[in-house]
């Protein structure tokens, strides 16, 4: 016979464990988990996480200044239209920086390549 003990401790209780946001999470294992837009240039504004396929990206249409893809992710397709049609251009994974003229405030739908 073995002699397991079968005492369970809750996980907060143990030091320094602590809860962490999905972005915190993601961050801590190797990277945000999709393609981060922001509202306004260099970051700022209103910021949201897109994964998979996003043939309309809602309130960020036509609202798009600013991108981050962590080097961990795949590369991605954003596009001037809904649906994934218009003008694409190229997200390269490990780059972030202010979209072109022809891409600030004028993306309405993204996707992973």
């Amino acid at each position: 016979m073995s002699n397991i003990n079968n005492q369970t401790q809750d996980l907060y209780s143990i030091e320094l464990v602590q809860d962490l946001d999905h972005e915190a999470a993601a961050t801590v294992s190797g990277g945000v988990p999709g393609l981060v837009l922001t509202t306004d240039a260099d970051g700022e504004g209103s910021r949201r996480t897109f994964t998979g396929d996003n043939p309309s990206l809602g309130t960020f249409d036509n609202e798009t200044s600013w991108f981050s893809l962590d080097e961990g992710n795949k590369d991605w397709f954003v596009y001037t239209g809904e649906n994934f049609r218009g003008r694409r251009g190229f997200v390269k994974a490990g780059t972030s920086a202010n979209f072109n003229s022809t891409f600030n405030d004028n993306i309405e739908s993204a996707k992973p390549v």
